[in-house]
């Protein structure tokens, strides 16, 4: 069975993907801010991390920086009320996508899912990366 570490301040979202990602067939265990999520990971060892960018303390994107210095080859989805956030923050195309947060997870879990079948890369990166622009145009810009 696959573990999936889910982070979001708030109580009730981590709940509801929690149940519904259960549903699916995996896994999850839950962390209530980033540095929780990094506590966890190191822990948990999960296959897959879905992170919220706005949480306070250390941010989904500080905290998938350090999930990916300790796993570099784990999928990070980046599930967010800021969207825009994941493009313009450089970090962003350290995960394989984003997600906007919603009532509706069809996408999230459609993402969920090719975070586990993807194809790869030479790069080993997965090549699919829902809601980013391609890595090769964060390279350029930056």
């Amino acid at each position: 069975m696959k573990t999936i570490l889910f982070a979001d301040d708030n109580r009730n979202i981590r709940e509801y993907c929690r149940a519904a990602l259960e549903d699916e067939g995996y896994r999850v265990v839950l962390a209530r801010d980033g540095m929780d999520a990094v506590r966890t990971f190191r822990k948990e060892t999960p296959d897959l991390a879905i992170l919220d960018i706005c949480m306070p303390g250390v941010n989904g994107l500080e905290a998938m920086e350090r999930i990916k210095a300790i796993e570099p080859k784990v999928p990070v989805i980046l599930f967010t009320a800021y969207d825009d956030d994941c493009v313009r923050d450089q970090r962003g195309s350290l995960a394989m996508g984003c997600v906007e947060k919603s009532e509706d997870l069809t996408e999230l879990k459609r993402l969920v899912a090719a975070a586990f079948r993807p194809p790869v890369s030479e790069s080993g990166t997965p090549s699919l990366r829902l809601g980013l622009p391609p890595a090769s145009c964060k390279a350029e810009s930056a």
